[in-house]
């Protein structure tokens, strides 16, 4: 058996640091939420049209970065991708561009959508790497995030979420 020391000491960080990554993630989520808008209303206007992987992919990065990056440089650069997707649909599709907006959740539903999504979103980008996507999930991401910018979390947005975690998740552990 192997002999281990932990050492144990204050965990530290520049608030400055801090503060500018997470100012840039907020401002992702709403960039997010404004092109799930875009994508929403470019769905409902035309029945039966989903936009490509590759926009789908945009969210799903987005997401990711939103969740996981600390990287200033990073953040700013998906944000502007985003907001540049989220451009691109409104005017190949003729829908008004979704609002960048993130209010914080004020429900413990909207909350709960917010962790979900988070989850969902870390498999999906799992999957995506190994080359696995899911249509039913990715529209769930941009319907979620629709609802989130304009501040709804409606309980068959909840049970939906459950779906998109059990698809999400058997994509990225498919063997």
């Amino acid at each position: 058996m192997t002999d281990h020391s932990i050492q144990h000491g204050p965990v530290t960080a520049s608030a400055t640091e801090a503060d500018g990554a997470q100012g840039l993630r907020d401002q992702l989520m709403a960039e997010l939420c404004g092109l799930g808008a875009t994508m929403t209303a470019a769905m409902a206007a035309q029945p039966g049209f989903v936009p490509c992987e590759h926009a789908f992919g945009v969210v799903i990065e987005g997401l990711e970065a939103a969740v996981s990056s600390s990287d200033e440089s990073c953040l700013s650069e998906v944000a502007e991708d985003v907001r540049a997707r989220s451009e691109h649909v409104s005017a190949h599709r003729g829908v008004p561009m979704g609002t960048a907006q993130m209010p914080a959740p004020a429900t413990p539903e909207a909350a709960l959508l917010l962790a979900a999504l988070r989850g969902i979103a870390a498999d999906a980008a799992c999957a995506m790497r190994l080359g696995r996507m899911d249509q039913d999930v990715d529209i769930f991401l941009v319907n979620a995030l629709a609802a989130l910018g304009a501040g709804d979390a409606s309980h068959a947005l909840l049970e939906r979420a459950g779906q998109a975690a059990l698809a999400a998740s058997g994509l990225a552990r498919q063997a």
